[in-house]
């Protein structure tokens, strides 16, 4: 899957013309990735579905680089969380985050 499209399919209820799935937007590492480093977990809210796709990049690069952390990524859209079963879920995704972005 490319990482610049990855996530920007979907749609539901609430679905806009930024509408995405957010499961295709969690990044998870491997456990070979995650083997001696620190897992952080970011969870973040953006306008637009295009800063989504460049966060997935980033996460994607930094799981694939030997530094001292691996990182969890999951994000919403502003648009999304009007759905109250996806606002839910981004209350569980906060319980256990290292950082929380939200951009506008």
């Amino acid at each position: 899957e490319s990482d610049e499209i990855a996530g920007l399919g979907g749609g539901g209820a609430y679905a806009g013309y930024t509408a995405s799935n957010t499961a295709a937007r969690r990044v998870v590492p491997s456990e070979q990735q995650r083997e001696g480093r620190r897992l952080v977990k970011v969870v973040y809210v953006v306008l637009e579905s295009q800063y989504q796709a460049s966060m997935t990049s980033a996460v994607r690069q930094i799981n694939k680089s030997e530094g001292g952390v691996c990182i969890e990524c999951v994000g919403y859209l502003l648009e999304e969380i009007r759905d109250p079963q996806l606002l839910v879920e981004l209350q569980q995704d906060l319980k256990d985050a290292n950082v929380f972005i939200c951009s506008l």
